[in-house]
């Protein structure tokens, strides 16, 4: 039997080279687009253990995403959720959240530039202050 080494989920973007700005501003991924000049037919983002592949749309892309009804959810460890939730709050609006899980775990949410919904996930020691899901 085959071994899966990754899995890496594709978004459909209609800018390639502004999505990748938002990902890598609000959540520090490493960009590697291609062609490496814009405008780029795609982009990996690689952070930590990671990757995201963004792909340029070649059709409008039609969005209604919902709180809770994200498209990426990115699981984090090391405690570091409300650091990166500060980091991103300061650039861009948060969709929902922080707010506990009734799994335990915290969860944020943002929306990149083509509506993607990004949930951010972690379960942390120290929930004080965070309200629980509604």
């Amino acid at each position: 039997m085959p071994i899966f080494a990754s899995m890496v989920p594709v978004l459909r973007v209609s800018d390639v080279a502004r999505s990748l700005a938002w990902y890598r501003d609000n959540l520090g991924f490493e960009a590697d687009p291609m062609p490496a000049n814009a405008p780029h037919e795609y982009c990996l983002l690689r952070r930590d253990r990671t990757e995201l592949l963004l792909r340029r749309a070649h059709a409008p892309i039609a969005r209604t995403a919902d709180a809770y009804d994200w498209d990426v959810c990115i699981r984090l460890e090391g405690g570091e959720l409300i650091a990166l939730l500060d980091h991103a709050r300061r650039r861009t609006p948060l969709v929902r959240g922080p707010e506990i899980m009734p799994a335990g775990h915290v969860e944020f949410e943002l929306e990149d530039p083509d509506r993607h919904r990004v949930c951010v996930a972690e379960r942390l020691t120290d929930t004080t202050g965070i309200p629980p899901a509604v």
